[in-house]
């Protein structure tokens, strides 16, 4: 009883918009159904017209009872129960509490082994333990040859980065990109993170440049697949044409 006298309080403003919502309503029908008593001009029309005015007044005073009741119930029977309703504390499991003996530990004696006697009476000659194996030595892996750098074209050349610099960062590629007719230069990266397949990194610049920074490129997004990679510097004229390119090998590691 309480939990819905609750429910009743959280929800008596929804409770009162409907009830203001329906009276309104019903006080058009009212006001609907007088005017069509007055125009009608049969008597069973006027009869209807009094049935409708009738049945809103009575859902007025329907709705007024509900208004009233919620806040009857919400603003004085609600609170009362609620605190008149006593609280209930717990009571804990009773739990039968059970004492393990903890064992008492006793040295155990040690024995003394005999020594074993030969046929002749004697004891046997100690035997002597066998030197250990020397351990061989563990090869050393040679890291496999890095590629040849390859700058066939004097206006397509990378001064940096070096041949097998190693990078774990940003790579910062200097050189320089011109060609007669020149439309734009880019980079190709070849490597692990690559599936050995030479993929465009970074943007297209449309601007050559002598002797000068080219671009950067994002080595700390290869470090989960370290290895030897090929930067590759190309040139392409207004034609479409390649100039020869321009690769150098790095290594990416940790």
């Amino acid at each position: 009883m309480v939990f819905f006298l609750q429910i009743l309080a959280n929800y008596a403003g929804l409770i009162y918009l409907a009830c203001v919502v329906g009276s309104v309503l019903y006080l058009r029908e009212i006001l609907a159904a007088r005017l069509d008593r007055k125009q009608s001009l049969y008597s069973l029309e006027r009869e209807a017209a009094n049935a409708r005015a009738s049945r809103g007044v009575l859902m007025i005073f329907v709705l007024g009872l509900l208004a009233g009741a919620t806040y009857i119930l919400s603003t004085f029977v609600a609170p009362t129960l609620a605190t008149a309703q006593p609280e209930t504390t717990p009571t804990p499991p009773f739990t039968l509490t059970t004492e393990t003996p903890t064992p008492t530990l006793q040295p155990s004696p040690t024995r003394t082994p005999r020594p074993t006697l030969t046929p002749t009476g004697q004891a046997p000659a100690p035997i002597e333990a066998t030197p250990p194996a020397a351990e061989s030595p563990t090869p050393t892996l040679t890291p496999p040859p890095l590629p040849p750098a390859s700058c066939p074209d004097p206006n397509v050349q990378l001064v940096a980065p070096a041949p097998g610099q190693t990078f774990n960062g940003s790579i910062q590629l200097r050189g320089t990109a011109d060609a007669p007719n020149f439309a734009f230069y880019k980079f190709t990266l070849k490597g692990p993170a690559t599936n050995d397949v030479a993929l465009t990194v970074g943007e297209v610049v449309r601007e050559p440049r002598r002797d000068a920074v080219l671009g950067d490129i994002d080595g700390a997004s290869l470090l989960a697949s370290p290895g030897t990679y090929i930067i590759s510097l190309i040139v392409v004229d207004n034609t479409g044409n390649e100039s020869p390119a321009c690769s150098v090998p790095v290594i990416i590691q940790p």
